[in-house]
């Protein structure tokens, strides 16, 4: 039976304040087919359309590959990258992203394996079996076994042509109101989940509705309390929020492909040059595979993580059985997942998880000392110029080349007790000289302030805080150019 999904359709505070410096990430330009751009003698240009924000865990993969191909090729050959390529305003963005691709709209594409079932394509369907693929020297072994070559062919119904499948981070439970880690916690909870079909069966057979938010939305359904978790990695779960890490639910994958009336207007050598660095992205990954204890040391610092028991991990692998059921009505799923299980026999497995110190207790944010004042104190537009001598000054992440988007900025509004910034908004209070932001899609920010004679406003965070969330909304002073400039939701 087909799971029912409920459709509501931004990621955390200090992504959505970080927008207005993320301008220029996106490398899309003019869509269509394979161009030559300046003449008969200037480099052919393909472009790429991404599913995902530029700030995502894959992105470094697929730039590899758009460098592998201008090293091979000599130049000659150049990916241009559309990130969030069908935009962040509804939910279905991998599916759309491939019908743009096949379209002609875009050379070529990048979207998770798991969408592919949302358009028909079975083949992928045995990664996604539940509780199955649960570390990474399995995930990597099954990407580089011959089975890919059988789920990249189940394209070929959807007029694109397979180029790789590289694998990306493990799936795992992420509590926003509490941990999930038993058929208790999963029953009647609202688990946002991209949309596929095989993730909307195990979330039912969970007991819990499964629910598609947009990129857009999510903070808010977050701060209103739409949505109690989500199915994400230690790489890119929300402060705040609980992970249970020895719940994988699968291990998420990549597919690479390619339109096919683009990909046969290529030479042969340009062909081969796709596919060769297709297979260099691959194994480039592999060869650097993610730790799950370095992905769990970064999220500690404003997140918890929890494990489930024996007994609960074993109610819940009895309870994903329905979904083996529904997945194996098609033979070839059946024979995956069976050559996957082989696999899985005589595969070493991942050293345990081991929690960090600490990281098991839910911390707070300490509670703000003094009386609550007016929150109109600080209403105001403020101005934020990041600039590079700020940036060094502060140092990393602030100056990663990925975060070197300077100068910009950012226009900020508080009115009321309410915050808008870069397309979200939420809410704040004052208690004695402490400032606590709330809303976004992230956990409660709390700062000290000084509120200077001009109406410049300082922020000193409250430890512990992400250190990137510590440079977006706290790195450089908010400037006050006026009084409110519109009424906030």
């Amino acid at each position: 039976m087909q799971a029912m999904t409920i459709r509501i359709g931004v990621p955390a505070l200090a992504a959505l304040l970080a927008a207005g410096l993320a301008a220029g990430c996106d490398a899309g330009g003019k869509r269509g087919a394979a161009d030559k751009a300046g003449g008969p003698s200037a480099p052919t240009v393909l472009r790429l359309a991404d599913s995902d924000a530029v700030e995502q865990p894959d992105t470094p993969a697929i730039k590899y590959f758009a460098a592998q191909v201008a090293k091979l090729s000599r130049g000659a050959v150049r990916i241009r990258i559309t990130f969030a390529a069908a935009g962040d305003k509804v939910p279905d963005v991998e599916p759309r992203t491939a019908r743009l691709v096949r379209e002609g709209k875009f050379d070529l594409g990048w979207i998770g394996a798991r969408a592919w079932d949302e358009l028909g394509v079975k083949s992928f369907q045995a990664l996604q079996a539940p509780l199955l693929i649960t570390d990474y020297t399995l995930l990597d072994k099954v990407a580089t076994s011959r089975l890919t070559d059988e789920m990249l062919a189940g394209l070929k119904s959807q007029g694109v042509v397979g180029l790789a499948l590289v694998p990306d981070l493990l799936r795992h439970p992420v509590g926003l109101k509490g941990p999930l880690v038993s058929l208790a916690d999963f029953a009647r909870a609202r688990v946002r989940v991209q949309p596929s079909r095989a993730s909307d069966a195990l979330m039912t057979a969970f007991g819990a509705a499964p629910v598609e938010v947009s990129n857009s939305e999510i903070g808010a359904a977050i701060a209103h309390g739409r949505i109690d978790g989500e199915e994400l990695s230690l790489g890119n779960a929300p402060g705040g929020s609980t992970v249970t890490a020895n719940i994988t639910f699968f291990g998420k994958t990549l597919t690479l492909f390619a339109a096919r009336r683009s990909y046969e207007r290529l030479t042969d050598e340009q062909r081969q040059i796709l596919r060769t660095a297709a297979e260099r992205t691959l194994r480039h990954v592999v060869a650097n595979p993610p730790s799950e204890s370095a992905l769990a040391r970064r999220f500690c610092v404003d997140g918890r993580i929890v494990l489930a028991s024996k007994s609960e991990l074993v109610q819940l692998v009895r309870a994903s059985q329905p979904v083996y059921s529904q997945l194996e009505r098609d033979p070839h799923t059946k024979a995956l997942v069976a050559s996957i299980r082989t696999m899985k026999t005589t595969t070493p497995h991942d050293p345990p998880f081991v929690v960090p110190k600490g990281c098991g207790r839910h911390d707070q944010v300490p509670s703000a000392r003094g009386n609550p004042r007016p929150p109109g104190i600080v209403n105001g537009t403020y101005h934020l110029l990041f600039t590079v001598a700020a940036a060094r000054a502060f140092g990393p992440p602030a100056t990663d080349p990925a975060n070197a988007h300077y100068p910009g900025v950012d226009t900020r509004i508080l009115n009321d007790g309410k915050w808008q910034c870069c397309g979200g908004h939420g809410t704040y209070t004052i208690r004695g000289n402490t400032l606590t932001f709330v809303g976004g899609g992230g956990p409660v920010h709390s700062f000290t302030f000084t509120l200077d004679r001009n109406g410049t406003l300082r922020l000193k965070p409250v430890l512990p805080m992400d250190p990137g969330d510590q440079w977006v909304i706290a790195g450089v002073p908010w400037r006050r150019v006026g009084p409110p400039i519109k009424k906030l939701p």
